[in-house]
């Protein structure tokens, strides 16, 4: 949680947050997205399909819950063995 806190302090939302991309930190910055401080939502759709936020799903612009959202499904996925939409 901290590593999200300081990215979405820095207005930079992860778009990938899933078990493979937790080691000891997050990693694969490679889909990240650097947001003004005006800018409080993002469109775009990048990230894998069973860790992402409705708001991807629904084209919505969404903002940094959407790692919260990928965070809590790899939570699931840590106590089930997989993830909860498989």
């Amino acid at each position: 949680l901290q590593a999200l806190n300081s990215l979405h302090s820095n207005l930079v939302i992860h778009r990938d947050v899933k078990s493979e991309n937790i080691l000891l930190r997050i990693s694969n910055f490679g889909l990240c997205a650097q947001m003004t401080s005006e800018q409080s939502k993002w469109s775009s759709i990048v990230g894998t399909a069973h860790w992402m936020a409705p708001e991807y799903v629904n084209k919505d612009t969404f903002g940094t819950k959407v790692d919260i959202w990928s965070l809590g499904i790899v939570v699931i996925e840590m106590l089930q063995g997989e993830p909860p939409y498989s």
